[in-house]
């Protein structure tokens, strides 16, 4: 039975041949969604009397340890009769097979994969197992599945089989995720590129399909005009759909992105699509050294990541405004809110933004975390590239910016160069905005402390305010519960208290019934009703509890909050007032690419 089935995969390696003339490591990956698991093979030809296989420690995107070894089952190795080899595992990520010289060699082992509504979802790092010393080598990978599943990825196809998939080396294998099975698929183009739209998980029917395609490909439309073309030949978003309104998370890759998504695609969804296609080009190719290619074993250290992790969502978020997919309140509310997060953490007077990103690999006592050493090098870093590019636009009369840095990594780094020095980040500011730049960044940058915003907001006439709010307190906190048909409450506080309890749903609020099909149709009614309220004045909601429905009254009382906001200064001068508008919308020619605008 070994025999059988390895020489059906050597068989399978020489038709690969003429595929990919490069390519001399074959993996095969077979779904079995009855045991719930993947059995996985590789085959190449050895080099010496043995060799080492290992599984990552980590994966690219996510600066934390994993323990994938553990989930490696059943690994064996057999020479082309289907005897078995000798293998032993050195190491927890670390396997040596020995054998003769020149012979091909097979390896095969079993991981788990789960299985949801028909649909397996895996990446590669946790999956696929590389040949130490030869990551650099051509792959071809062989997907088997159930005869009526689809298969997606960004690798590209082999010529000759749907489901074959070729890639440049290992790194590029196991940066692209494989969604297959029963999932709902989406597909536009830009730029005569295929883009699709997987989505799984328990939402993936609540999502408003056409408006998620407008989204993706405003998004897509907007960076490629920014960069000058899009850098792959085809892109999948790889979505797992829950059923909350808004909100979620994502993991960048060459020629895809995973991402967490809200069925209710809200403001902060649209904001994590655009920073993980930003990544595209920021991480994933304009990158420092210690990011490609990469040691799996250890997590890298790179002072950069407040410019990899921060400034892709600074980005992010002026790229929406810039092209029209957000207006100015928004886009000024997201700066208030970055500086609300970064001035919450104390931390933030002892560690500068490198600091925090070389460091990162200490965090969780040297297991490492996604968003930086005591301060979130996001948010840090959010605010960093706000100060460097009003910063760099002031000093040269508005003729240059943090874009003319941006596309400078771009060049340097683009046709899989091997990415940026350290220091190359503060060289290109110093080229475009002279010496001054070099100091101004190792002020924001390597030096902890208070980050200048109201400095430079001001540079640009905006002032960041803080202000006492009056508002109308309800007593309650909700969140909507298609599953409950309803807005279930989580919380419940002074004018609510003993009229409310954890757990009721609310069904209608003032006579207008909240029961809705999607979780995102529940948020309308509830916002559209809680923004009605007065204080003093009773508020109806009519709650289920137990399998009974009852009336309550709730008067909201009077009660204050913090807020910050952005405003533009009254007294702003011209000069102030056309640094702003440079900022705003930069060189964008042609506002016939976004949705709105």
């Amino acid at each position: 039975m070994k025999t059988a089935r390895f020489l059906r995969v050597a068989a399978l390696a020489v038709l690969f041949l003429p595929l990919a003339a490069a390519a001399n490591i074959f993996y095969s990956v077979t779904a079995n969604p009855a045991q719930g698991r993947l059995e996985v093979s590789l085959t190449f030809v050895s080099r010496g009397a043995s060799t080492e296989l290992q599984i990552p420690r980590w994966r690219p995107g996510s600066y934390r340890l994993a323990e994938y070894d553990r989930n490696i089952k059943a690994f064996e190795a057999t020479d082309p009769t289907g005897r078995p080899l000798i293998t032993r595992q050195v190491e927890d990520t670390t396997w040596r097979v020995s054998h003769p010289e020149g012979i091909p060699v097979r390896i095969q082992y079993e991981v788990p994969a789960t299985v949801r509504d028909g649909v397996v979802h895996y990446s590669g790092p946790g999956t696929y197992l590389y040949v130490v010393g030869r990551k650099d080598e051509g792959c071809v990978l062989r997907i088997e599945t159930p005869p009526d599943w689809r298969v997606v990825t960004g690798l590209d196809r082999s010529v000759s089989s749907g489901n074959t998939f070729i890639a440049p080396s290992y790194d590029v294998l196991a940066d692209n995720p494989v969604t297959m099975g029963d999932f709902l698929m989406d597909k536009y183009e830009v730029l005569g590129k295929p883009h699709f739209i997987a989505m799984r998980g328990p939402g993936r029917e609540d999502v408003d399909r056409p408006y998620l395609v407008s989204v993706c490909k405003s998004i897509t439309e907007a960076q490629a005009d920014f960069f000058g073309g899009l850098p792959y030949s085809k892109f999948v978003w790889h979505f797992n759909v829950s059923d909350a309104v808004d909100g979620g998370g994502g993991l960048e890759h060459l020629s895809s992105t995973q991402i967490s998504l809200g069925s209710g695609v809200g403001p902060r969804s649209i904001g994590v699509l655009a920073h993980e296609f930003f990544h595209l080009w920021n991480v994933k190719r304009i990158r420092s050294k210690p990011l490609g290619p990469f040691n799996y074993q250890e997590l890298p250290e790179t002072g950069a990541l407040w410019w990899l992790e921060g400034v892709t969502d600074y980005y992010a978020d002026l790229l929406l405004f810039r092209y029209g997919d957000i207006d100015e309140n928004a886009f000024l509310a997201s700066i208030a809110s970055t500086v609300r997060g970064v001035r919450s953490n104390s931390a933030r007077m002892e560690v500068s933004p490198h600091e925090a990103s070389w460091k990162v690999r200490d965090a969780a006592d040297g297991r490492g975390n996604s968003r930086g050493w005591r301060i979130s090098y996001y948010n840090t870093g959010w605010l960093v590239g706000m100060c460097l590019d009003i910063e760099l636009r002031a000093r040269t009369g508005g003729e240059r910016s943090l874009d003319d840095v941006m596309l400078a990594l771009w060049e340097i780094c683009r046709d899989d160069k091997p990415g940026f020095e350290e220091d190359d980040i503060r060289k290109q500011l110093m080229r475009f905005g002279g010496e001054e730049m070099g100091e101004f960044y190792d002020r924001v940058v390597m030096t902890a402390g208070e980050l200048p915003a109201e400095e430079q907001l001001a540079k640009i006439g905006l002032r960041l305010i803080e202000e006492e709010e009056a508002y109308a307190d309800v007593g309650f906190r909700w969140v909507a519960d298609k599953g409950k048909q309803g807005a279930r409450v989580i919380r419940v506080s002074g004018p609510a208290e003993g009229k409310l309890e954890r757990d009721d749903v609310i069904v209608a609020i003032n006579t207008q019934p909240i029961v809705k099909a999607t979780n995102r149709e529940i948020t309308v009614v509830m916002n559209e009703e809680l923004a009605k309220a007065e204080a003093g004045v009773v508020l109806y909601v009519r709650v289920k509890r137990e399998d009974k429905e009852e009336d309550i009254e709730i008067r909201p009382l009077v009660a204050t909050r913090t807020v910050r906001r952005v405003e533009a200064l009254e007294d702003a001068t011209d000069a102030q007032k056309a640094l702003r508008r440079g900022w705003y919308y930069a060189d964008v020619k042609d506002r016939s690419l976004s949705r709105t605008g």
